[in-house]
């Protein structure tokens, strides 16, 4: 443990380092590209006595070019963590970063300028690829990676498909070098429907097939000769206990052929309101199945998926501080209870490989983080992430998670132009 002096000493130096780099907001700095600096948060302790820039920091680590490493004690008074925590260096991007994504081990992509593969172990971006997309996926498979997003109409930075097409839904395949191998526009695929959302697609690990799903049914695109054809009309052929398919919101290979999904259906009997619903399908249109969770509304924008886990979190106005997982590879359900009755609603997040799922919880000037292990469903770590600027906190922050490192990127004010993005990383124990 340094002494109070030696830390103070620490700190001063870093502020003296943080000199040169500009920022518009009041009371914070960062560097010129617009994103903000990494600081970690504590409880613990005389908060008037570890300050910086009016923000309250615990007993951090500060590394070599002068950022605050956030793998310091945990909140809890646990040992301090062993994993060697990754961090995320603004100065590798150009532009605002507009969202992170899980790649593989200590890789990430990030979309700014144009997307970029990062590594958090080595602190770097070890290659890029020109493409500019909002609303953006990023899924791994086999030999490389598979981002889909909505296009941006251009501007600097956009790829020259992007800039030509316009705002439609475009898939891009790239390489274990991040070289772009196949460039979809889904609304070309399709002559009389539309993709819905830009998580409504997936590749299968062997990078030979992308399901997606449309507003009238569910199709194949096959990688090889670049063809599409329809496996499932939900109309004719989207039944099963007396249910019928209205939409497939979220797909994801399971093996063996399969694809698990996400979407909504009606009751055939009598028709009235969609409700949510998943199931499976085999990738030729048979076996299908769908089951509907009694009393549990699933908000189909927010569907994401770790490893053999569907994470299903609920809509915003039915939110109890439960969570409904679903074991993909036995199709076996789990409830999962948040430690309060309202914890979910600023947003549920699971890790690459699904060993972990974090909450939000907003307030005025501040988000405070659970982290939670999906085996056990105990909350095991809990980190508050404060600034003096309120307007980062009035939209939900975006929360990736690394299994291996047990790293933590908290991303601030991504979707807010009038404010640099603001990102924090932190380490948990596992």
């Amino acid at each position: 443990m340094k002494t109070k002096r030696m830390y103070m000493t620490l700190m001063l130096a870093l502020v003296l380092n943080l000199s040169a780099c500009g920022d518009s907001q009041e009371g914070r700095d960062s560097s010129e590209n617009g994103t903000g600096i990494a600081v970690r948060l504590s409880e613990e302790g005389d908060p008037s006595e570890n300050t910086i820039n009016g923000s309250t920091i615990n007993e951090s680590t500060v590394n070599e070019s002068g950022e605050i490493n956030a793998g310091g004690q945990q909140d809890k008074g646990t040992d301090q963590n062993n994993a060697e925590v990754g961090t995320v260096k603004d100065s590798a991007f150009s532009g605002k970063v507009r969202g992170c994504y899980y790649a593989d081990g200590s890789r990430i992509i990030v979309g700014a300028d144009k997307l970029y593969l990062y590594d958090t172990g080595k602190g770097e971006a070890v290659a890029s690829a020109d493409i500019s997309m909002e609303e953006l996926c990023a899924q791994t498979y086999a030999d490389g990676y598979f981002v889909i997003g909505q296009g941006n109409g251009g501007g600097s930075g956009a790829s020259s498909m992007v800039s030509q097409s316009g705002r439609g839904v475009y898939g891009y395949i790239l390489n274990q070098d991040f070289a772009v191998t196949d460039t979809i526009s889904f609304q070309d695929l399709l002559n009389d429907d539309f993709i819905l959302h830009t998580a409504g697609a997936a590749i299968s690990q062997d990078g030979k097939q992308i399901a997606f799903g449309g507003l009238q049914g569910l199709y194949l695109y096959d990688t090889s000769s670049r063809q599409v054809h329809e496996i499932l009309d939900y109309a004719e052929e989207g039944m099963a206990n007396n249910m019928e398919i209205v939409t497939m919101d979220s797909l994801a290979f399971t093996g063996n052929n399969t694809l698990a999904y996400v979407g909504s259906a009606t009751d055939m009997s009598n028709g009235g309101e969609g409700f949510s619903v998943y199931g499976t399908i085999s990738a030729d249109g048979t076996n299908l199945t769908v089951t509907k969770k009694a009393d549990y509304q699933v908000d189909s924008e927010d569907i994401q998926k770790g490893g053999n886990l569907l994470v299903m979190p609920q809509s915003f106005d039915k939110n109890n501080g439960t969570l409904l997982l679903v074991d993909t590879a036995s199709m076996t359900e789990k409830m999962m209870t948040f430690s309060g009755a309202s914890e979910g609603k600023d947003g549920v997040y699971c890790s690459g490989q699904g060993k972990y799922v974090a909450t939000a919880i907003l307030g005025g000037d501040s988000v405070t983080i659970n982290i939670y292990d999906t085996a056990s469903g105990k909350n095991i770590h809990t980190e508050t992430v404060r600034d003096s600027n309120g307007t980062y906190f009035m939209r939900v922050p975006q929360i990736l998670i690394l299994d291996e490192s047990r790293t933590c990127i908290v991303l601030l004010g991504r979707s807010i132009g009038e404010v640099d993005t603001l990102i924090t990383t932190f380490g948990f124990e596992g």
